[in-house]
């Protein structure tokens, strides 16, 4: 299975929207987000800064198989430290427990060494057993640090260079 991450263009910022919906949809499961009667989900309200080079947000798409088969989201945080933060993943149901998600997300991570946070809802264990999974094949320096915090448990680690 060939698992690709790439930046996502401008030009793919509806893709990357309709698949949001996707996303949303999934976590529905864990929040209690109701469906707009146009029959869509709200919309990420910062989705247009993924393409501001000076907000620090960055977009990633992941094909499978040369398919669509998720995104990624992050976002660089410069104060009170310097960190990236991982805010949104998501992979296609049919590409789920063939480890392309899995496969993604550790090789994004490996290519992008330094300090790192993420976090899951505090309810969605299915999430946080699968990045405790990423994160322990990444190989991180040091002990990676967790916490609970309004509903979501956060983790930090740093990825090791090359």
């Amino acid at each position: 299975m060939e698992v690709l991450v790439t930046r996502a263009a401008e030009s793919q910022k509806e893709l990357l929207a309709n698949l949001l919906q996707f996303y949303v949809y999934d976590f529905t499961e864990f929040t209690n987000i109701a469906i707009g009667e146009d029959g869509s989900y709200p919309k990420l309200p910062e989705l247009d800064a993924y393409w501001d080079p000076a907000s620090g947000h960055h977009p990633y798409l992941i094909k499978v198989n040369g398919e669509i088969g998720g995104f990624i989201l992050t976002k660089e945080i410069e104060h009170p430290r310097k960190y990236s933060r991982l805010c949104h993943f998501f992979i296609l149901r049919k590409f789920r427990r063939l480890g392309a998600g899995t496969r993604a997300a550790v090789d994004f991570l490996k290519s992008s060494s330094g300090e790192w946070e993420l976090s899951q809802l505090s309810s969605n264990i299915p999430a946080q057993a699968f990045w405790d999974k990423v994160i322990d094949k990444v190989g991180v320096e040091g002990k990676v640090s967790v916490r609970i915090e309004e509903g979501r448990r956060y983790q930090n680690f740093i990825v090791k260079m090359g």
